[in-house]
């Protein structure tokens, strides 16, 4: 049995499921918004975002080849059918439009400098804007190592790809997106 309540997911002793475990309210969070930033920058549509990650924590739920949510390989699973489900919209609608992203814009921080706060947040505009520039290829890959932090091993396993593949495609994005940004005129500072 599957209870949703508060953001809080919980399996319950059945007689089919002798194993009790609990997430945590923060680690489910922390798991759910994470996916919802890969489908939001993936979609460019927030309704269509959260639809496809609650779809696909329902299917981890419930999916009998799915890893136990306490288990390390959940959330690369999660993450995979995550980007499927958002494919599979995209082409589906053959549509890619830009949106601005709410989560990726914050206030200039408190820095007793504001020259700099605004310094940062001009770069982390270009840098947003660059990225919706790449492809899906590209910008996904990004996503996944640069703003999720997941292992080459575990995007490999996203992405169904070679781990030496997500290396150089890696490389290729990154070099693809430092390209837009100097044609952009944004300094990347020494340029060696």
């Amino acid at each position: 049995m599957v209870l949703f309540k508060n953001s809080y997911i919980r399996v319950v002793k059945t007689a089919e499921n002798d194993d009790a475990m609990e997430l945590s309210p923060k680690e489910f969070e922390q798991c759910r918004n994470q996916a919802l930033a890969l489908a939001l920058r993936l979609l460019n549509n927030q309704q269509e975002a959260l639809d496809v990650v609650q779809t696909s924590i329902e299917k981890g739920l419930t999916h009998a080849n799915a890893p136990a949510i306490d288990h390390a390989e959940f959330k690369p699973w999660l993450f995979t059918v995550v980007r499927n489900k958002s494919i599979d919209i995209l082409r589906r609608k053959k549509r890619l439009p830009h949106v601005e992203h709410e989560e990726y814009h914050s206030h200039a921080s408190s820095l007793k400098e504001p020259d700099k706060a605004l310094q940062q947040l001009q770069l982390k505009e270009a840098l947003e804007h660059a990225i919706d520039q790449l492809n899906m290829n590209q910008k996904e890959i990004i996503l996944l190592r640069d703003y999720h932090n997941f292992s080459y091993s575990d995007i490999a396993k996203i992405l169904g790809i070679a781990q030496g593949s997500v290396m150089s495609r890696l490389h290729r994005s990154r070099m693809v997106l430092r390209k837009i940004l100097i044609d952009q005129g944004v300094s990347l500072g020494d340029q060696s």
